[in-house]
């Protein structure tokens, strides 16, 4: 069977037509496999709206790339420091051949499409009923996608109508303002968290992942407004037993949505990049909680540390100190409740901002804050991006937040703003015919 893996911005061999597949990584283009929008009805787009479910759920290593690259892990003497993760870890050697921005590119651009052909399909249909509420969680998946692109690369070409043309980048700003767009919608139509579960998009969903954008966008007394609606009108609430909302996500009372990855459809692994072969959960161990995180991240009562840090004891009374956060097959999440008391604490006031800081850290165990602890507004923003590196470790912030709030050049392997933002693929710059422009710096 055909298959391609050309793919530049829209060096896509594949008209209008995507494949919907719950098993396969590649792209097929024959006639007999591609599905148009002509193609879906008001009684089947509901399947297709599964398959995007499906494909949108991210890779292992790009969720976890902001721990990567923001200081969380290190690597392994199996993954070494000429590895992907080691170079994305020192900064050495990341060049427009990194396999992290091919992954991310064509992988997130496939689903795109996808996401445009249900969104097309059901404006063809009417887009009242049923049929608004799938374009409604479409737009939100589209959205989560180009936002996973827009902070890894800055501008990307934005594309919301399939096409066959290569096409320039946008600038970051038009791609930021298409997402606030599809999330808006999303926030209009979809269904209520009550309705919906965890399990697919929700307006909840939708509403905190606008203040995740919002607060990236530097606009964060509406980001704290928005979240301080959804911690209101979720129905959720802190839980004391952190383990339980990885653990048990799909029952949890702190997640807002998080992809299923079923064994039998997407078997997505995140614990395979941490356990050792050995182990109960067998996997790779590429890397490991780096000397900081073990060190200072902390302390011995906070409930976090226990879930999120393990030390491995084998036979022959060798140890490795491991992520143990995930386990085998698990939903991933992609937003909870925690963050919304996160994105509170920062964009309100300050003495607002720490009662929802202080909450969060009373449920974790671990000793509340004074107004007096904080000798400026700096020194406050510092607690609050900390407890947001424990509380949201492996779950792909670190980075972006210390991008957002200019310290990520403080990270050793960053030498300049210009590595803020992975390099374009070559390949695909290379497939564009020159349309296609790189990042400054590589």
């Amino acid at each position: 069977m055909l298959r391609t893996y050309k793919l530049a911005a829209l060096s896509m061999a594949l008209g209008a037509g995507v494949l919907f597949s719950s098993c396969s990584k590649e792209l097929d283009v024959t006639p007999e496999s591609a599905v148009s929008p002509d193609q879906i009805n008001e009684s089947n787009v509901g399947f297709f709206l599964n398959g995007l479910y499906r494909a949108a759920t991210p890779e292992r290593d790009n969720y976890l790339i902001n721990d990567i690259r923001g200081g969380n892990y290190t690597w392994t003497p199996l993954s070494g420091n000429n590895s992907a993760y080691g170079r994305l870890i020192t900064g050495n050697g990341v060049d427009d051949g990194l396999s992290y921005s091919s992954s991310l590119w064509k992988n997130t651009y496939r689903t795109i499409y996808s996401a445009n052909n249900v969104i097309q399909a059901c404006d063809k249909l009417g887009a009242q009923g049923s049929v608004k509420v799938v374009k409604a969680e479409a737009s939100y998946l589209r959205a989560y996608l180009y936002y996973q692109l827009v902070t890894a690369f800055g501008g990307v070409p934005l594309i919301v109508e399939n096409t066959t043309e290569n096409l320039p980048r946008n600038t970051a700003d038009q791609v930021w303002e298409q997402i606030i767009k599809d999330l808006d919608f999303a926030i209009a139509e979809a269904k209520p968290l009550k309705e919906a579960t965890n399990k697919r998009v929700s307006k909840e969903a939708a509403t905190a992942l606008k203040a995740r954008v919002l607060l990236a966008r530097g606009n964060k007394a509406e980001a704290a407004q928005l979240a301080q609606s959804v911690i209101q009108s979720s129905g959720l609430g802190l839980v004391a037993d952190y383990g339980s909302i990885f653990r048990n996500t799909a029952s949890s009372r702190e997640v807002l949505f998080a992809f299923s990855n079923l064994k039998t459809e997407t078997n997505l692994r995140l614990s395979s990049l941490f356990w050792p072969y050995g182990t109960a959960w067998a996997g790779s161990y590429f890397v490991q909680p780096s000397t900081e995180v073990l060190e200072s991240l902390y302390t011995p009562e906070d409930v976090r540390g226990m879930v999120n840090i393990d030390t491995i004891y084998n036979a022959d009374k060798t140890y490795n100190v491991i992520v143990s956060k995930y386990w085998d097959v698990q939903p991933v999440i992609v937003s909870r409740l925690s963050e919304m008391y996160l994105i509170s604490a920062e964009g309100l006031p300050l003495e607002q901002g720490l009662v929802y800081l202080n909450a969060l850290r009373k449920v974790r165990g671990v000793e509340e804050y004074e107004l007096a602890d904080f000798a400026s507004p700096e020194a406050y923003l510092e607690a609050v991006l900390e407890e947001r590196r424990r509380e949201l470790y492996s779950e792909g912030f670190l980075f972006f937040d210390l991008v957002r709030t200019g310290k990520a050049i403080d990270l050793p392997n960053i030498q300049n703003t210009n590595q803020y933002v992975l390099p374009l693929p070559g390949d695909q710059i290379n497939l564009s015919n020159g349309v296609l422009t790189q990042n400054q710096g590589y």
